[in-house]
């Protein structure tokens, strides 16, 4: 019953990926912009379009043995290799049905194939994939084996985050420890970055810092530290609660002219909301927007958070308001909540009685496909009724049995069953 009353949608797969609010790394993907012959890989939005058709049979199949079958034999469609949301998916599919086999059926032929692109963003990509779905052992494989790409900081990065993402920090320092001396590779920005990352989460936060002093002196010829660099030990300072180093990141941040992008604005606005000072994270917030830099999820969930924690619901609903009109430089508006900003907000809107805007909230986060534990849904229709609100309340069960189905469904019935009955028999 439990999972039952968890479940999302049942027709769609989880879009919610793990948070990494201050996530300081690169797409190890985005080096491969263009297929060989300089072509736009991106393939048109016309859905007749082959590369558009078999992503609609890939998402819609359910056996795993027909899903490597069909991404197999369209090899030789136009762009087929530059079409990274196809293999993405591909693998997501192959790693959910935990079919470690099919994913390296699929993947291990590219690294031989006279076909594939030469280019060392499409090794890069490969490497990601064999880390995303676990597989680190086939990433390390792929990239120490010869092969017709180049190795640079770029694979190696792709590498070094796939050990950061998996928790395997030992092997992501003695990787990058023999980069040069084993690979011929003298890491870059991008790999001293990942390093710096896997010291923090691994709690040697004195280490990084360490690292990024011998970075900003110059010292033994390594790489000029980056916003990113900074960024990382900031993170790191923050998590472990030391102000007085986080301080002095900042400083050096400011001192060396480095500009400040949404990740240092997060760890600023983030560290007064844990203070219960969230009215200067909201200035801080408007500071960071006159500069025209575009908030995140990540923004507005610490603002949220921090207003929560403060009793000040108005405010959070407030700021929960100014995410759907965060104007995005795409042009649309909006910035689209998570489910934990939804589920912070119910659960804090119930505990305080206030149950219409629980309602509209509950609401939106339907047509976001995200819905709310099922125990939460109740207690907002059990709260609009005893506020009188009858047609209130029954509007968000039907529409929660509009947008049910099967067990799901079955479940919400038994929950909410007797909630009329009840209220019918009292009045």
């Amino acid at each position: 019953m439990a999972a039952i009353l968890r479940r999302k949608l049942p027709s769609l797969p989880s879009l919610l990926p793990r948070i990494r609010p201050f996530s300081a790394l690169p797409e190890p993907e985005s080096e491969f912009h263009q297929t060989p012959d300089g072509t736009d890989p991106t393939p048109p939005s016309d859905t007749k379009h082959p590369l558009l058709r078999l992503q609609l049979a890939i998402r819609s199949e359910s056996d795993p043995e027909r899903v490597a079958d069909l991404f197999l034999s369209s090899r030789h469609v136009h762009q087929f290799h530059s079409s990274r949301p196809l293999f993405s998916l591909t693998v997501r599919k192959l790693s959910h049905a935990r079919r470690p086999d099919l994913i390296r059926r699929i993947l291990d032929p590219f690294l031989t194939d006279p076909n594939s692109p030469k280019v060392e963003g499409f090794l890069a990509r490969i490497l990601t994939l064999y880390s995303s779905a676990g597989l680190l052992d086939a990433a390390k494989e792929a990239f120490l084996r010869p092969s017709p790409f180049t190795k640079s900081d770029l694979s190696l990065s792709a590498l070094l985050s796939g050990y950061l993402h998996n928790g395997r920090y030992d092997e992501l320092k003695s990787t990058f420890e023999e980069a040069a001396s084993k690979f011929n590779i003298s890491p870059g920005t991008v790999s001293h970055n990942i390093l710096l990352n896997g010291m923090c989460e691994n709690g040697e936060i004195e280490a990084a810092r360490k690292l990024l002093d011998e970075m900003s002196k110059g010292e033994n010829n390594l790489p000029e530290p980056s916003i990113i660099s900074y960024n990382t030990v900031l993170c790191g300072y923050l998590k472990q609660g030391k102000e007085e180093q986080f301080d002095q990141i900042l400083k050096e941040i400011e001192d060396r002219d480095l500009e400040m992008n949404v990740v240092t604005f997060n760890c600023r606005i983030s560290r007064f909301c844990k203070k219960g000072e969230s009215f200067k994270a909201e200035e801080l917030f408007d500071v960071m927007c006159s500069r025209g830099i575009q908030p995140s999820v990540s923004t507005f969930y610490h603002l949220i958070q921090g207003y929560c924690k403060e009793n000040n619901l108005n405010s959070a609903i407030g700021m929960f308001k100014k995410m759907k009109a965060a104007k995005r430089r795409s042009g649309s508006d909006g910035v689209s909540p998570n489910a934990d900003i939804y589920n912070m907000l119910i659960k804090n809107l119930i505990e305080k009685a206030q149950f219409d805007d629980a309602l509209w909230i509950c609401v939106e986060s339907m047509g976001r496909k995200s819905l709310l534990p099922f125990e939460d849904v109740k207690c907002i229709v059990e709260g609009l009724v005893k506020e009188s609100k009858v047609e209130k309340a029954k509007y968000l069960v039907e529409k929660m049995r509009k947008v049910l189905k099967g067990e799901a469904r079955d479940a919400w019935e038994k929950i909410i069953g007797d909630v009329f009955e009840a209220t019918a028999s009292s009045q």
